[in-house]
C-alpha cells in the first residue's frame, strides 16, 4: 500500500505538533493549583499531586488511586505512547509494527478517562457553595490541564497506522 508523501508528512508533523504541544501544557497542568477550596476562611490550592498526596495520607486510597491514574498515569502513559508510535515510523523499526498498532488502539480507548479529572472540578464546585462556610472552585490548571487531554486525544486521532505498512 502506497500513502503519498504529503499525506505521510502531514499526519507526522500533526502528531508530533500535538504531542509536543501537550507535554508544554503538562508542566502548569502539574504546577498550577487545580483546585481552590475553602473552609471556615482558610483557603486551600491544591495541585494533581498534593489531592493524591492528600488522599493517601487520609486513607482514601481508591479516591487517590483513581486521581492517580486518570490525571497523571494516563496522560503520561499516552504521550509516552504516542512518541512511540511516531519513531517506529522514523525509525522504520517495522518488527514493531503489530505492537504499534495494538497501542494506538489502547490509547485511543483509554484516552477520553483523562478529563475526568476536569469532572471531578467542575462537579465539586458545583456541589460545595456554601459562601464564607465552605467553598470549592476550579484552580487555574483546569484549562492547561484539559489542552494535555485535548492535544492527548488528537496527538492519537492524528497518527495512521498505515503508515508502518506504506513502504511495503
Amino acid at each position: 500500500m502506497r500513502l503519498n508523501e504529503d499525506y505521510k508528512k502531514k499526519v507526522i508533523f500533526k502528531s508530533w505538533a500535538y504531542t509536543l504541544s501537550a507535554i508544554f501544557f503538562m508542566f502548569p497542568a502539574y504546577m498550577l493549583p487545580m483546585m481552590v477550596t475553602g473552609k471556615m476562611g482558610k483557603i486551600e490550592e491544591n495541585t494533581i499531586f498534593s489531592g493524591v498526596v492528600y488522599f493517601f495520607v487520609n486513607g482514601d486510597y481508591f479516591v487517590a488511586s483513581v486521581i492517580f491514574v486518570a490525571s497523571i498515569l494516563i496522560p503520561v502513559v499516552k504521550i509516552v505512547g504516542v512518541v512511540f508510535l511516531l519513531l517506529i515510523y522514523h525509525f522504520k523499526a517495522y518488527e514493531f509494527r503489530q505492537k504499534g498498532v495494538a497501542l494506538y488502539h489502547i490509547l485511543s480507548f483509554i484516552g477520553k478517562w483523562s478529563m475526568l479529572d476536569v469532572f471531578v472540578v467542575a462537579l465539586m464546585s458545583a456541589l460545595v457553595q456554601f459562601g464564607f462556610i465552605s467553598f470549592a472552585k476550579p484552580g487555574p490548571a483546569v484549562i492547561p490541564f484539559a489542552l494535555v487531554v485535548i492535544f492527548t486525544i488528537l496527538a492519537t486521532k492524528k497518527f495512521d497506522t498505515k503508515l508502518f505498512w506504506s513502504d511495503i
